[in-house]
């Protein structure tokens, strides 16, 4: 492709890379896209596939093949209420947990190759914790896309007892967007898993910790608590044996009798899935701390946790069975209909059409949760090549 070779050589000239060292367009971990379209940046075309199109990172603004600018199936959830309930505040910023002794484990970013794993050893030291789960980001396919192992990891997680969260669609800084894309972002992973569960979280972690006061105003309105931590890792920023050594020292200055713990990893790394999750476990248990969710942490009733697409209120614990067990999606045959009109499913609510020029993501095959259709999407591999880019 022309404007490929112009950017591979003008890095070259610029000492950037070597001549020849520049991936070519052969797609990066999975592709989303059967028949991959250009991902652009604002002066031409760069490349093509997940290699180029990936979010975070693709230019939204110029990129309609940016994974970021996929919209995902399923039934607006802008107008549903927004009752505030329970004590936890909403729309400030919470970094640590206020029942002492307790220690919230949260993940970012997944799901991906490492979650299902990373869930089989929660489940052997009997842990619970908490994921904020990004919608679209790394080339993996949206969170409710049913011809991918998302939805299966998804539900595992909440019959496993752990928390969901929300991350963001893609991954983007929600001070570098418009105030429209930045409500696209909070909005559409809500779709996606209101799609699945016929619910959404209330639990929000901006990426990057970035959220100013508007951001911050903006999420109390469609109410969120902000849930950041107050142990980092680092282990998107460093390798296993250095984020064990982040953990252990910042884990000393910290005391289970008056306070509690909110940490942060990525179960989007090899490293952090097998060895650095647990020696958290085991580090913690010494200390004295309990592991518990960030919900748990925070002394806020799972109910509380969720949010009813219908209806606004908290989401009882037999309607969280119920998306775990036997939660039908409205027939794909059921006829489409413009947004503002209501459905005779399950959700009644809108049904949103992907905008002009968007691509809408396809969700027609539902996997089986076996060992056979994990490997089938490549839910063992074990290598660190297929590691996600650093990001937090």
């Amino acid at each position: 492709m022309f404007f490929i070779g112009i950017v591979t050589g003008s890095l070259a000239l610029a000492g950037l890379v070597a001549a020849g060292d520049m991936p070519d367009s052969t797609p990066w971990l999975i592709d989303l896209h059967s028949s991959p379209a250009d991902a652009q940046i604002q002066q031409g075309v760069c490349g093509i596939g997940g290699q180029y199109c990936t979010s975070p990172g693709c230019q939204l603004a110029y990129g309609p093949a940016c994974h970021g600018n996929i919209w995902p199936r399923g039934h607006d959830t802008s107008d549903v209420l927004r009752p505030k309930f329970g004590q936890v505040p909403y729309g400030v910023d919470i970094t640590s947990c206020t029942t002492p002794g307790t220690m919230a484990l949260t993940f970012d970013d997944g799901p991906y190759h490492y979650t299902n794993e990373l869930l089989d050893l929660l489940k052997e030291n009997n842990v619970l914790a908490t994921f904020y789960v990004t919608g679209v980001n790394g080339a993996k396919g949206a969170i409710n896309n049913r011809s991918t192992a998302n939805p299966a990891m998804l539900r595992r997680m909440l019959a496993d007892g752990h928390q969901i969260a929300s991350h963001s669609w893609s991954h983007e800084d929600m001070e570098s967007v418009s105030l429209e894309e930045r409500h696209r972002q909070i909005v559409k992973i809500e779709i996606a898993l209101a799609d699945l569960f016929g619910f959404f979280p209330t639990y929000y972690r901006p990426p990057y910790t970035s959220c100013g006061a508007d951001c911050m105003a903006e999420l109390a309105s469609l109410g969120y608590h902000v849930t950041n931590y107050n142990l980092d890792t680092k282990d998107w920023q460093v390798d296993g044996a250095k984020a064990k050594a982040n953990y252990e020292t910042l884990l000393a200055k910290a005391n289970p009798r008056t306070a509690g713990v909110i940490t942060l990893a990525h179960d989007i790394h090899l490293d952090t899935v097998h060895g650095l999750t647990q020696f958290m476990i085991d580090k913690a248990r010494q200390a004295g701390y309990k592991l518990v969710t960030v919900g748990d942490c925070l002394g806020d009733p799972r109910s509380n946790w969720y949010r009813d697409a219908k209806t606004g209120n908290p989401v009882s614990e037999s309607v969280i069975g119920n998306a775990v067990s036997s939660y039908v999606r409205p027939s794909s045959s059921s006829p489409s209909v413009t947004v503002g009109e209501k459905t005779s499913g399950s959700l009644s609510l809108n049904r949103v059409a992907a905008p002009s020029g968007i691509k809408e993501d396809d969700d027609s095959v539902e996997p089986q949760i076996s060992a056979a259709s994990l490997d089938a999407v490549g839910l063992r591999k074990r290598t660190k090549a297929t590691d996600l880019v650093p990001f937090h």
